[in-house]
C-alpha cells in the first residue's frame, strides 16, 4: 500500500474536462491495464465527503472491471464499503487520469483486504500537450502579483496574457525587465482568478521576449509553476475548461 502522504492528487469536475474524456470500454480496460502494470499510485477520494486514501489498481479483467487494494486502516476500508463511490485519481507518463468506482464489494485478496468494482463508465485522460494555453487577451482579467525585491517596496502587478495548467505568461512592463531574468525563481506570487480567492504560487521565468504593447507592458515573460499544490492546480484547470466551454458555447450560438 503506498504512504497516504502521497496521495496528494485533487479530482476535477468532469464536465468542465469533457473533450478529454473516454467512454469506450476497450480503451478504458487499456489505460485501467496500464495504470495496474505500472502499480500506479491512485488516490481514491471517499464519496460522499472526499477523503483521501491511497491505494492502487491489482487487477483488471478483460472487461475493464477491477480490484482495487484495501487500506491498513479497518475504519477507512469501513467507508469505502460503505460509500456511494470512489473518485480515483492517477498519473502515469505525465498523463493525468481519473475515475469513478461504483458498487464495491469488500473481498479477501490473499489474506489482504481488497475491494472489486464493475468498469467505470467513463475516464479522463489529460496530457500536458492537451492543457494548451488559454488566451486571456483580449478576455477576463487575471492578474499575478509579484512581491517587491526590498521590504519597503510595492509589489508589481501584472495583467496575465495567457494560463495553463503548466504555467503563464505574464506583460511586463521595460522598467521591470530585470526581474523576469530567465531561469529566475519568483517566491510568494499571488495568482488571483476571477470570482476566486488569491492563490499563492511560485514561478519560473522560462523565457522572456519583446511583443506588440499589451497594457502598456512591452515584455511577454512565460513562466512555470513551481511546486504547484494539487487544490491551486484543479482551480487553475477548472478555470481554464470554465472559459473554454463559456468560449465554445458563444461560438454555437453565433453559428
Amino acid at each position: 500500500m503506498p504512504d497516504a502522504h502521497e496521495s496528494n492528487a485533487a479530482p476535477l469536475d468532469l464536465e468542465d474536462a469533457a473533450r478529454y474524456v473516454l467512454h469506450e470500454p476497450r480503451e478504458i480496460a487499456r489505460v485501467l491495464q496500464s495504470l495496474a502494470d505500472a502499480g500506479a499510485l491512485i488516490s481514491a477520494h471517499i464519496m460522499p465527503g472526499g477523503l483521501p486514501c491511497p491505494t492502487a489498481l491489482l487487477d483488471v479483467d478483460h472487461d475493464g472491471n477491477v480490484l482495487i487494494d484495501g487500506n491498513h486502516q479497518e475504519s477507512i476500508n469501513q467507508r469505502i464499503a460503505s460509500a456511494h463511490h470512489l473518485t480515483c485519481v492517477s498519473q502515469l507518463d505525465r498523463v493525468r487520469i481519473q475515475f469513478r468506482l461504483q458498487a464495491l464489494v469488500r473481498v479477501d485478496n490473499d489474506g489482504r483486504v481488497a475491494f472489486s468494482a464493475p468498469a467505470p463508465d467513463s475516464l479522463l485522460k489529460l496530457q500536458r500537450r492537451e492543457l494548451y494555453r488559454l488566451q486571456l487577451v483580449p478576455g477576463p482579467v487575471v492578474t499575478v502579483q509579484v512581491p517587491p525585491v526590498e521590504a519597503d517596496g510595492a509589489p508589481l502587478q501584472l495583467r496575465v496574457l495567457d494560463l495553463s495548467g503548466g504555467g503563464l505568461a505574464l506583460a511586463v512592463r521595460e522598467e521591470d525587465e530585470g526581474r523576469f531574468r530567465p531561469r529566475s525563481v519568483l517566491a510568494g506570487c499571488v495568482l488571483r482568478l476571477p470570482d476566486a480567492a488569491p492563490m499563492q504560487v511560485q514561478l519560473e521565468v522560462a523565457h522572456l521576449c519583446r511583443r506588440e504593447p499589451v497594457a502598456g507592458a512591452t515584455l511577454r515573460a512565460g513562466c512555470r509553476f513551481v511546486g504547484l499544490s494539487p487544490q491551486v492546480e484543479k482551480q487553475v484547470l477548472q478555470y481554464i475548461f470554465r472559459v473554454e466551454r463559456q468560449r465554445n458555447a458563444r461560438e454555437r450560438r453565433a453559428v
